[in-house]
């Protein structure tokens, strides 16, 4: 007896989201867990910013990172430079995630980005009062507060691994980077008393 198309539909139905419930599960015993985070500036004359300062949270537990400026003038057109590394012991076998400068009026509008700049710039949102489009104001202090990723937002993850972000912003009309910063993190298995139930 052959099986019917409609059951075989189902069986293939049944599959697809067993797989697909496994594989969401398997994203939520990772966590991305931040070190370290550091900032500087070129603009040693202050002449674009007024106020600058970052860091982490002093919670060892669960650690979130901040970063807060106010300018002088505006900041219309700019540059923003991003770039994940995976680590390795030897710097020529480094796994390079992301490496890329691309328009800054673009980023904070959201668009003509690759899906994972997208995806970053949405998850932000959450976290910081970036304006949607050009200019960045003068005195207005500018923040990201209490940043933590989450990894269920990306792709499966399935490795402990260390990562190391930079980022900057070039001002066009300045030529100079007036911030930069640098982010070391960790990707780390979520103990079976964080695990959610």
């Amino acid at each position: 007896m052959k099986p019917k198309p409609f059951a075989m539909w189902i069986v293939i139905c049944l599959c697809l989201l067993l797989n697909w419930k496994s594989e969401t599960e398997a994203k939520n015993i990772f966590e991305l867990q931040t070190d370290n985070f550091t900032c500087t500036s070129e603009d040693v004359n202050s002449r674009i910013l007024k106020e600058f300062r970052c860091g982490i949270s002093k919670s060892a537990k669960r650690r979130t990172w901040h970063m807060e400026f106010m300018l002088k003038e505006p900041i219309g057109e700019h540059e923003f430079f991003m770039k994940i590394v995976l680590p390795r012991r030897s710097p020529l076998t480094e796994f390079v995630l992301i490496n890329m400068t691309t328009d800054g009026c673009h980023l904070l509008a959201n668009r003509n980005q690759v899906p994972l700049m997208r995806l970053g710039r949405s998850v932000m949102e959450r976290f910081s009062n970036f304006p949607k489009q050009c200019p960045f104001k003068p005195d207005v202090l500018y923040y990201i507060r209490g940043f933590r990723l989450d990894l269920n937002l990306l792709p499966a993850v399935d490795m402990e691994t260390p990562v190391h972000i930079s980022l900057s912003y070039q001002s066009k009309q300045h030529g100079l980077r007036w911030i930069s910063g640098y982010l070391v993190a960790r990707v780390q298995r979520i103990s079976d008393k964080k695990r959610p139930k």
